[in-house]
C-alpha cells in the first residue's frame, strides 16, 4: 500500500482526528516558518521574527541548534544568528525535528511505557541516521535526524487511536522480519508506516519525510527520496539490534537491507564497515541515550 492509495480504517482516523488540538504535528507559527523558509528571497531577519512569536518554539530551537546534532563552530545565542549561521535550509529541518519531538513527547497515550520505548528507539534511529550521514557525506542538513526521528510515529498513533488492538499486533519486540506488518494489517487493518505517512501527509509535512515514513521497510524502492529511505532504513536496523541487545553481538551488517541499497548507491563503506562505522556507531553513537535525548525534551 502506498500514502496515496490507503486509506485508513474511519474507527482509526475518527480517534485521531476528533483529538487533532492534542495531535497537532506543526504549530501555526512553524507552518508559517516552513512557507517562508520557500521564498528565494526570504531574510533571514523576517524568518527570525515568525517564529520569535513562539516563544516554545524559538527556545527550542535554540536549543537544538546548540546540540551535537546541529551545533556550529560555536555556540548560537541568538534566533537571527542561528538563521544566517546554519541557513533556512537547516533552520527548516531544526523547526521540524523541534515539532516532531515536542508532540512526541506530549501524546495522549494509556501506558506510558509505550512512549518511551518508542520514544527510545526512534531517538536512537535519528542519531545513527545523523552518524552515518556525516561519516559518508551524504549531504543531509539535519531532515536525516528528524527523518530518523518519525519513521515509526506511526506506531505512537496506532497506540493512541486502538491501544487495545496496538497491544496484540505489535509487542514492541524490535524483531522486523516483515510479520510485523502484517500483523498490524490483520489486526488493526493497516500498518503503521502507511498509518503515520496519511497523518504526515494530513499534517502537511515534506514529501520526503512522508516517504521515509511510509517506506524505511522497503528500502529497495525507486523513490525521489531513495537515498534518505534507505538511510532511515539502514539506521532502523541497527537500532532495532541495539534495542534488543543493548550492543554489537552477532550483528550482521550484510543483514541491513538499507545498508546494501546505500552501497549501491555510491557508499560502499557501510557495508564493508570501513573505518570501524558499524564499531564505533554500537560503541560510542548509541551510549549515553537518556542524556543525549534530553536535548530533545
Amino acid at each position: 500500500m502506498t500514502v496515496q492509495t490507503c486509506s485508513p480504517p474511519e474507527k482509526l482516523k475518527q480517534a485521531l482526528l476528533k483529538r487533532s488540538d492534542e495531535l497537532a504535528m506543526l504549530p501555526a507559527v512553524a507552518t508559517e516558518a516552513l512557507e517562508l523558509a520557500q521564498d528565494p528571497d526570504c531574510v533571514a531577519a523576517e524568518f527570525a521574527g515568525v517564529i520569535e512569536r513562539d516563544v516554545k518554539l524559538a527556545t527550542e530551537i535554540l536549543s537544538l541548534s546548540n546540540s551535537v546534532y546541529f551545533a556550529a563552530s560555536s555556540p548560537v545565542v541568538s534566533l537571527r544568528q542561528a538563521v544566517v549561521r546554519l541557513g533556512l535550509r537547516q533552520c527548516r529541518n531544526l523547526i521540524l525535528t523541534s515539532s516532531a519531538a515536542s508532540l512526541m513527547k506530549s501524546m495522549p497515550l494509556e501506558q506510558e511505557w509505550v512512549r518511551e520505548v518508542i520514544w527510545q528507539h526512534s531517538f536512537r534511529t535519528a542519531k545513527v541516521a545523523s552518524y552515518i550521514n556525516k561519516q559518508l557525506r551524504m549531504g543531509f542538513e539535519g531532515e536525516e535526524f528528524t527523518a530518523g526521528l518519525l519513521h515509526d510515529f506511526g506506531r505512537l498513533l496506532l497506540a493512541v487511536a486502538a491501544p487495545e488492538s496496538f497491544a496484540k499486533a505489535d509487542p514492541l519486540a524490535f524483531v522486523e522480519d516483515g510479520q510485523c506488518l502484517t500483523a498490524e494489517n490483520e489486526i488493526l487493518g493497516i500498518d503503521h508506516c502507511a498509518f503515520g505517512a496519511w497523518f504526515a501527509t494530513h499534517n502537511g509535512l515534506p514529501r520526503a519525510l512522508v516517504a521515509s515514513i511510509e517506506l524505511h521497510h522497503l528500502p529497495e524502492t525507486h523513490h525521489p527520496d531513495g537515498k534518505l529511505i534507505s538511510l532511515v532504513a539502514a539506521a532502523d536496523h541497527i537500532a532495532n539490534h541495539f534495542q534488543r541487545y543493548e550492543e554489537a553481538t552477532d550483528y550482521d551488517v550484510g543483514l541491513n537491507r538499507g545498508a546494501h541499497v546505500i552501497a549501491k548507491n555510491g557508499h560502499p563503506q557501510l557495508l564493508k564497515n570501513d573505518h570501524g562505522i558499524v564499531e564505533t556507531i554500537f560503541g560510542e553513537v548509541l551510549q549515553d541515550d537518556q542524556r543525549d535525548s534530553s536535548d530533545l525534551s
